[in-house]
């Protein structure tokens, strides 16, 4: 009997996180089907159960200003079709991964939202935010030239660059996170 693509996939994340944490110098292992968590992880002090998400890799998040691309977890969902919802002591730890880059990230269960979008780092610098908070840096390092010498050298409106000089203004920062932020050191899990 044949298995579906989805199952596949799961297993894949799962095998993935199990290298990750073994490569970190810990004892991992896949739990049996039908637990509320996937892997459990024996840190030499203390064992903790690991529920894998896993994705084939980013995708589309229409936004109002322009689309963003980011890799997306519904975190909190279980079972088949995500009918049945994580709870706070079903698991310890989840495991993010990324197949596409075969890459592994983790967040404690209390952390997590239900659903996650997080940045891929190929991508970093090219989102709105970020580039409204560069232009806001280049902006004030030539704040000594006229506004429109400033719109000219940036690229930027004259009334962008009016409204950025004013006092008070804050470019806008979403706080998104990449990928990279939440790939984890032995010495992260060794200090829970």
């Amino acid at each position: 009997m044949r298995t579906s693509k989805e199952l596949q996939i799961g297993k894949a994340g799962e095998y993935l996180a199990c290298a990750d944490l073994i490569l970190k110098g810990f004892v991992a292992f896949p739990s049996e089907q039908g637990l509320p968590y996937d892997v459990l992880l024996d840190t030499g002090s203390r064992l903790f159960r690991v529920q894998v998400k896993t994705t084939t890799g980013p995708r589309v998040v229409p936004q109002r200003a322009s689309d963003s691309t980011a890799y997306i977890f519904n975190v909190k969902r279980a079972g088949k079709r995500g009918t049945k919802r994580h709870e706070n002591n079903d698991l310890d730890i989840f495991a993010l991964v990324c197949l596409d880059t075969r890459k592994v990230g983790y967040l404690l269960n209390g952390d997590m939202p239900d659903t996650l979008n997080i940045r891929a780092d190929a991508l970093r610098g090219s989102h709105y935010d970020e580039k409204g908070m560069a232009d806001f840096a280049k902006v004030q390092e030539l704040k000594h030239l006229t506004r429109p010498e400033i719109a000219k050298a940036t690229g930027l409106q004259v009334s962008t660059v009016y409204r950025m000089l004013q006092h008070g203004y804050k470019p806008h920062e979403t706080g998104a996170r990449y990928f990279s932020d939440i790939e984890r050191s032995p010495e992260w899990f060794a200090a829970l």
